[in-house]
């Protein structure tokens, strides 16, 4: 009776390290970026759109935003009015009238 207890025993540690070294080992080959294990690949945008949709905390948010942006006139699409380089040290400002090259 004894003995199989012991036993039990001796297997759960086992199990134990055995999963353990899984572990390990599963986030070694995450960190080499061949899977994901235990860190979470981030949402990807379709899911994120789509929670803002239903969610309705994200709608105010959204339509804030809007409003903040017709307030100050500011396009969404637009891009800076400038380029900054710093591999070729070299700094683009466009012209407001014409448009990005």
């Amino acid at each position: 009776m004894t003995s199989t207890v012991w036993q039990a025993i001796a297997g759960l540690c086992a199990l134990g390290a055995a999963l353990f070294l899984l572990d390990r080992v599963l986030l070694w080959v995450e960190a080499r970026g061949w899977i994901y294990w235990r860190k979470r690949k981030s949402m990807t945008s379709i899911g994120t759109e789509f929670l803002q949709e239903i969610t309705p905390g994200a709608q105010a948010q959204k339509h804030a935003l809007q409003q903040e942006r017709v307030r100050k006139n500011i396009r969404p699409a637009e891009e800076p009015p400038f380029h900054v380089d710093l591999d070729a040290n070299l700094v683009r400002i466009r012209h407001p009238d014409r448009p990005a090259p």
